[in-house]
């Protein structure tokens, strides 16, 4: 796939849409930015192209669940299936493989099941009287036909490629309005809870979000942020922040963390999506940290400090980051939490 990848990321080639994810990815490896930056500045350059192939061809070994993925675009998918020819001569059954031509090529590759003449005279009698003959000329052709997959398709899988790692391999959530999607509302929430401040939603820093890979900013690609209230004083803070692969968005997840201040609650935090961590600041204020896939979860929430850290508490980061598995499986998030209001 490498050599597709590189004709589209150089703007020659279809599947720009799949080139911007593989563009992404490649700006988080030193050496691949740096091939896909001299590939940019001179497409011509034969060297700079063979560089750019073989950085991609790099990234695609070391990391199986982005090739997965890329397997199921339009880089991988494989060409349209060979033409398949049925030829009868007297006492034969022919099947040819291969692509249509005129004139017929000199040499096709063929698959022959020949009979017996004096078998075959005695099927076709036995087929005027009956339809014997129909049955055993189907028969004929399945076989023929299952011979010329054996030879021609090998080993090439039938099906698409999958696996444990290809739901984390999406593509990123790279539109402000899907982002927004993962925010619960408040029919999704216990029953008590109101809009405190109206959810806002942009690309990189415009959606309530500063920058969280300071170093790389363009790898964020869109954020989103809603605030809530309760009766009893409580406020909960919901940010959502997409990145350009999983690589980035754990690489998010480590700077936002070690930049948050407070301790380690007492008591022990059940593990939510991929990376999670809970930030107790005081008697009246924590924060929960979550990445499922390339998605960062922030839950900030003020309130009595009884309930922070507790259930209630990282039941709300649980639910968010269930939406944000449900968005990123291409799915309408709809999530909710128990005793919810809708």
């Amino acid at each position: 796939m490498a050599p597709d990848a590189v004709a589209a990321l150089l703007g020659d080639g279809p599947h720009r849409a799949v080139a911007e994810v593989v563009r992404a990815r490649l700006r988080t490896v030193p050496e691949g930015a740096r091939a896909l930056t001299a590939a940019e500045a001179s497409p011509g350059d034969a060297r700079a192209r063979a560089l750019l192939t073989a950085a991609v061809d790099h990234l695609l070994a070391a990391d199986p669940a982005f090739a997965r993925y890329l397997a199921t675009t339009g880089l991988g998918k494989p060409a349209d299936p060979p033409t398949v020819q049925l030829r009868s001569e007297p006492g034969t059954v022919q099947l040819r493989v291969g692509p249509p031509s005129t004139p017929p090529p000199a040499n096709p590759a063929t698959v022959q099941l020949r009979l017996d003449p004096g078998a075959a005279r005695a099927r076709t009698l036995a087929a005027r009287r009956s339809g014997t003959g129909i049955v055993v000329a189907l028969a004929l052709v399945l076989i023929a036909a299952l011979v010329a997959i054996g030879i021609h398709l090998g080993s090439r899988p039938l099906l698409k490629p999958g696996g444990p790692g290809l739901a984390h391999a999406a593509p990123p959530l790279n539109d402000p309005a899907l982002v927004r999607a993962v925010l619960p509302d408040a029919r999704a929430l216990p029953g008590g809870w109101q809009v405190r401040r109206e959810p806002t939603a942009g690309t990189a820093r415009g959606g309530g979000l500063p920058c969280l890979l300071p170093d790389s900013c363009d790898l964020q690609l869109a954020s989103a942020t809603v605030t809530f209230g309760s009766a009893s004083a409580q406020t909960v803070e919901f940010g959502v922040a997409s990145f350009a692969s999983p690589e980035a968005a754990a690489r998010a997840f480590d700077h936002t963390l070690d930049r948050t201040a407070g301790t380690d609650p007492a008591a022990a935090v059940p593990r939510i999506g991929d990376q999670s961590a809970v930030r107790v600041q005081g008697s009246s204020s924590a924060v929960a940290l979550a990445r499922v896939g390339s998605v960062l979860l922030v839950v900030r929430e003020e309130g009595s400090g009884d309930q922070l850290t507790g259930p209630a508490f990282t039941g709300l980061a649980e639910l968010v980051a269930e939406r944000a598995r449900q968005a990123q499986e291409g799915r309408t998030p709809d999530a909710a939490a128990d005793g919810a209001s809708s």
